[in-house]
């Protein structure tokens, strides 16, 4: 009873800071920066092979897309030293030192990009920074905003990573065609991010004065200890599990988006369509991620599972409907439906691990989940590849495998 009346005083204390919001949008673009240079050539794989000097189609693809497979091995590798620099170092110098590394890295990768062994070199710089960035959203959430903004936070900081591969597709053939090179494009994008880079360490601060919520809802266990904490719990497990199918979908389509749309309609999808899919899918996962989290923040009990149950049913017929319909037409009608329900529910499925997995901190339990999703990733990839051109196998893998996703929501319990 004495500790319930300390925790009514707690939270009548508790002070929410205004400063939150410029933390979380120096995070969003610290975000888009790297996504954006990660996303640099999925758009222009043609004319970057060609312009590297490639004589050889198959040669010349394979080695533009290592370019962006080192991105996902670098999450793989340094996910885990990622949430460790976060314990140790804090959210302003661990997310910093990603942040300055990308802008050296992309400001160099410009400066030198006629030349593909240098491009190579760079790309594995941005990739040792991207975990830095990319899996600290659920930390900031935790350090700055109040339970009921969690999930919103959450998606606004996931919101980044598609504004940041939408950039990607849509700006590099943009600027190609009005007349840059492939290293003038570099160029702009490397100055971008050395911009970035400033911009964060110059706004960012590590936690407010005091915490967004009750003193021992704040209090977090040392690193290691999260681990062990976070795999022991029955819910954070099995999202672990349908994290690594989530993304690994995500990542195997859109690796895959125009071989896989070309063979859905036949051929009527060509690579320009096909970037257009990929963008709508991005840009409804954007405004489904504010629909969802809005929902479950408002829940008056802050539940999470049934809206990502909801969400990833209709989520999983969008994906259905990429084999079932035929055309342009109906490929935007599917990409509609999987990113505004499937793409959308993502921030809610990390505020829902990071809740399952305290006292676990926000940043080590979604870098696992990240880490899951990038070896997901790879996984089915390697799968997708042994199916050769049957690119009908592989939508209905990627259909199979979201609905056993789907089955591990069901198994999932509601800690509140």
């Amino acid at each position: 009873m004495e500790s319930e009346q300390l925790r009514v005083a707690s939270e009548e204390n508790i002070k929410v800071y205004g400063y939150r919001w410029v933390v979380l949008v120096a995070y969003m673009l610290a975000t888009i920066v790297i996504q954006l240079l990660w996303a640099s050539f999925f758009s222009i794989t043609t004319e970057a092979w060609e312009f590297y000097g490639f004589t050889d189609a198959v040669k010349g693809e394979n080695a533009i897309s290592l370019l962006s497979i080192i991105f996902m091995v670098g999450m793989i590798v340094l996910s885990v030293p990622s949430l460790a620099a976060f314990e140790k170092w804090g959210l302003k110098k661990a997310v910093g030192f990603g942040a300055v590394l990308a802008g050296v890295a992309g400001l160099l990768r410009g400066l030198f990009g006629d030349n593909y062994t240098f491009v190579l070199v760079m790309t594995l710089l941005l990739a040792v920074a991207q975990p830095f960035i990319l899996n600290a959203p659920g930390l900031i959430a935790g350090r700055w905003f109040p339970e009921n903004e969690r999930a919103t936070a959450n998606g606004v900081g996931l919101l980044a990573n598609y504004v940041g591969i939408a950039l990607g597709l849509l700006l590099s053939p943009i600027l190609l065609g009005a007349g840059l090179s492939i290293k003038g494009l570099l160029n702009i994008y490397g100055i971008v991010a050395v911009a970035v880079a400033v911009l964060f360490l110059l706004l960012v601060k590590d936690k407010p004065p005091t915490p967004p919520c009750a003193e021992e809802d704040a209090e977090r266990v040392d690193f290691v200890e999260g681990i062990k904490t976070a795999f022991k719990k029955k819910n954070f497990l099995l999202t672990v599990i349908m994290f690594f199918f989530m993304l690994g979908v995500f990542n195997t389509f859109f690796t895959m988006i125009e071989p896989l749309m070309t063979s859905m309609t036949k051929g009527a999808v060509g690579a320009t369509e096909a970037g257009i899919i990929g963008v709508i899918v991005l840009v409804t996962g954007i405004v489904g991620s504010f629909v969802v989290s809005m929902f479950s923040d408002k829940d008056k009990r802050q539940r999470r599972l049934p809206y990502m149950i909801a969400a990833n049913v209709v989520g999983v017929i969008g994906m259905v409907l990429f084999i079932l319909l035929s055309g342009y037409t109906g490929m935007i009608i599917a990409a509609v439906v999987y990113g505004f329900f499937t793409i959308g529910s993502a921030p809610v499925v990390l505020t829902y691990a990071a809740e399952a997995a305290y006292p676990t901190s926000e940043g080590t339990s979604e870098g696992l989940l990240m880490f899951a999703g990038n070896v997901g990733g790879v996984v089915l990839l390697g799968l997708a590849s042994i199916l050769g051109g049957n690119h009908l196998g592989v939508m209905i893998g990627m259909a199979a495998v979201s609905v056993f996703s789907v089955f591990l929501m069901f198994l999932c319990k509601e800690d509140k």
